[in-house]
């Protein structure tokens, strides 16, 4: 909870086991190599209005329907794990009302894979990390400010763990996913709300999923 409300987020490891992990992502897998879901490809195409900076968007990714379609269990998961995302947050979490990003998953590929400098716009973002990488970590901004120094940015890593849960303010954090080099990474999105706050821009997904551009 310290960790969560002062420096932005908080990891709580062994969420899911290795081997778990190593199944999922062969599954994954295997509907990406059989085309079953899509591409997100497209630069410079962010703006304010959608909370981003207009950088780089490389990855595949499974909707809402796709994981309800072929990794059910996750949103088992995505469900089972609600208490504790509250207990985390101090928050009253709730489900998403947006079938389409309640649970997604994005798999960086290598050389690459990549997700440009934005703001969730959901209040809770929980990742939940398939894969151990050495490249790539979660880049975040956090604003800080001190009387005896005023406002300064502090920036901060983290990289993937298998089976570890990560609980993010992606609202109030600027953040990114650092390129891919040589490696794979896979991220479960979980996105949660907060009762009485269920605010979604109207462009953001089709500006995240289909790269079109906000008006």
């Amino acid at each position: 909870m310290r960790e969560y409300h002062y420096d932005y987020a908080t990891t709580l490891d062994g969420i899911m086991d290795a081997a778990q992990c190593a199944l999922l992502v062969e599954r994954i897998n295997a509907l990406i190599d059989a085309g079953q879901v899509k591409l997100v490809d497209h630069e410079g195409r962010g703006t304010d209005a959608v909370c981003d900076t207009g950088g780089r968007y490389l990855h595949h990714i499974f909707e809402g329907d796709d994981v309800r379609r072929h990794l059910p269990e996750l949103m088992a998961v995505y469900r089972a794990i609600l208490p504790l995302v509250a207990a985390v947050t101090s928050q009253e979490a709730v489900l998403s009302p947006y079938p389409r990003s309640d649970v997604n998953i994005k798999v960086y590929p290598p050389g690459g894979g990549t997700l440009g400098e934005h703001y969730d716009t959901n209040g809770i973002t929980v990742l939940l990390f398939l894969t151990d990488n050495r490249e790539a970590p979660l880049r975040m901004q956090i604003p800080r400010a001190h009387p005896s120094r005023g406002a300064w940015v502090e920036r901060r890593t983290i990289h993937a763990r298998a089976g570890t849960l990560l609980v993010m303010k992606g609202r109030e954090v600027l953040h990114d996913c650092e390129p891919t080099m040589s490696e794979q990474k896979i991220s479960v999105v979980l996105n949660y709300y907060v009762r009485g706050d269920t605010w979604r821009h109207a462009s953001f997904d089709d500006f995240v999923y289909d790269g079109v551009a906000p008006a």
